[in-house]
């Protein structure tokens, strides 16, 4: 317990370094450094039940992540997306066939799920960072992640019966998972009040409670698409780099699912 505490304040004091600094190159680098390691973790869990992952075009994809936002317009992001994603899969196939002794179609097809599950996901961390109030709104995305994560731990392990999903993840609850919505639209509920009242940023109370009920769906999805690959790699964690909690990516899991819930809300209707 006294190493989760530990590893949970310097995860948090981490998060306050990136919202207090703001700077777009700091974020960039912050993000696709989280992303080469959770990536370097998805690829050793991969790698320990026999598959040939590609890593290097695994960690090709991280180095997208710096070109999400500042060095180039929205415009150009999206032509550039057209353009890279057909000729990294032409290439990722170009390579199976020059190495066809060593590597197989599953082996291209965890390469590519790795780069959109893990760097694709990543970006959009860094893509609300950049907007308008990015500061503000990154607190959306966090709070439907851990307090998700909280509610859920606390509520399901006093009042937990019901298997949420014994196959993936026995020790979540039906009981669990409703604490962690409520959890989540309690924390939204709140921010959205400090938003509208004390940072005078407009802010639709109603919308950003459906927000929260979607992302807290989302983040769980998340947490229980990880547990479902370490069932299958036979892990417990992904890592090691925070003690008591696993490695970079089983703390981001459900932040991975949750911030482009969130980008794609803030992009369509604010």
């Amino acid at each position: 317990m006294k190493k989760r505490v530990i590893s949970a304040v310097v995860f948090f004091a981490l998060w306050a370094v990136i919202l207090i600094v703001d700077n777009k190159w700091f974020d960039t680098i912050s993000i696709t450094l989280l992303s080469v390691i959770a990536t370097y973790e998805y690829l050793k869990a991969i790698k320990g039940v026999g598959s040939k992952p590609i890593s290097w075009i695994a960690y090709l994809g991280c180095c997208c992540i710096l070109f999400t936002d500042g060095v180039i317009t929205e415009e150009y992001r999206i032509m550039a997306i057209k353009i890279v994603l057909p000729l990294a899969l032409i290439g990722a196939f170009a390579y199976l066939l020059l190495t066809s002794v060593k590597r197989t179609i599953i082996d291209v097809a965890i390469t590519v799920f790795g780069v959109l599950y893990i760097p694709v996901m990543f970006s959009f961390i860094k893509l609300i960072l950049g907007l308008p109030n990015g500061r503000f709104y990154i607190l959306f995305a966090l709070c439907g992640a851990f307090i998700s994560d909280t509610f859920a731990f606390l509520i399901g392990s006093k009042f937990g019966k019901t298997k949420l999903a014994p196959d993936i993840s026995p020790n979540k609850t039906v009981e669990g998972s409703i604490g962690g919505i409520f959890g989540v639209l309690l924390g939204f509920a709140i921010l959205a009040l400090v938003g509208k009242y004390k940072l005078d940023i407009n802010v639709n109370i109603v919308y950003w409670l459906f927000v929260g009920l979607v992302s807290a769906v989302a983040g769980q999805f998340g947490d229980l698409t990880a547990s479902a690959i370490k069932r299958q790699c036979k892990i417990k964690d992904f890592g090691k780099i925070m003690p008591g909690h696993g490695g970079i990516l089983d703390r981001f899991d459900s932040l991975m699912f949750v911030a482009p819930i969130v980008y794609i809300f803030i992009k369509l209707y604010i």
